[in-house]
């Protein structure tokens, strides 16, 4: 599955990237870092993802140093109905230091009605996962210094993938940022679930054509991989 990633500073361009998208993707990432753990800041007003299309389910990718703050935050919004976002399905949160913020995220997020996932970066070791595998619902794994789109792919991050998918099957696993038709078939054959791409689609004369392209080629790689 191909998912479009969205890093924008103004939820116009954000309403914008969607648009373009709407009618073949079912879901996308929407980064949100706010010049924390990542000095960079994009949109953070996430509440107003409401306002999107309502058949489009959203992830939300937490590059923040206190990913709980944002969850209070809409449970305060929403005050009537506990801050599910009906659109939003799935929160995800950094791999840090701090154990107990990331089992806390998991705790809330999933009393808030959301699925959640761990991001990882390539220069992390997978072990530091383990605490939360039977918690958790994702795995997401960067192929980029995480920052902004168009960052360049790190291949190590490729052997990675394929060393977690052989010990941990069952774990639902994404690949973020740096992909593109050049390391495409490397990467679905990592057996990695989803794919989330944000510059090689929207960076392109026609996003909406580029993601039918990397769709049907993600199936035609996974069946090639599996000799179908």
């Amino acid at each position: 599955m191909i998912i479009p990633a969205i890093l924008e500073k103004d939820f116009k361009n954000i309403l914008n990237k969607v648009e373009l998208v709407k009618d073949v993707a079912k879901t996308i990432q929407i980064d949100v870092m706010d010049n924390t753990l990542i000095k960079e800041k994009t949109f953070t007003d996430i509440y107003k993802l409401k306002n999107i299309n309502p058949e489009i389910e959203i992830t939300i990718h937490l590059m923040v140093d206190d990913p709980i703050k944002y969850i209070r935050k809409l449970n305060g919004f929403f005050i009537f109905n506990k801050g599910k976002i009906g659109n939003v399905s799935t929160l995800i949160t950094q791999l840090t230091e701090d154990k107990n913020q990331i089992m806390e995220f998991i705790k809330l997020a999933k009393n808030s009605g959301y699925k959640t996932g761990i991001s990882i970066n390539t220069d992390q070791d997978t072990s530091l996962l383990i605490p939360f595998l039977d918690k958790t619902d994702v795995i997401q794994f960067m192929g980029v210094s995480p920052g902004k789109q168009g960052n360049e792919f790190l291949p190590e991050v490729i052997d990675k993938i394929i060393d977690f998918k052989n010990k941990f099957p069952g774990v639902e696993t994404l690949l973020d940022g740096g992909v593109c038709r050049d390391n495409f078939s490397s990467v679905v054959k990592t057996g990695v679930d989803k794919v989330v791409i944000g510059s090689s689609i929207f960076n392109t004369e026609n996003p909406k054509q580029k993601f039918i392209e990397f769709s049907n080629l993600f199936e035609e790689e996974r069946k090639t991989a599996h000799g179908e």
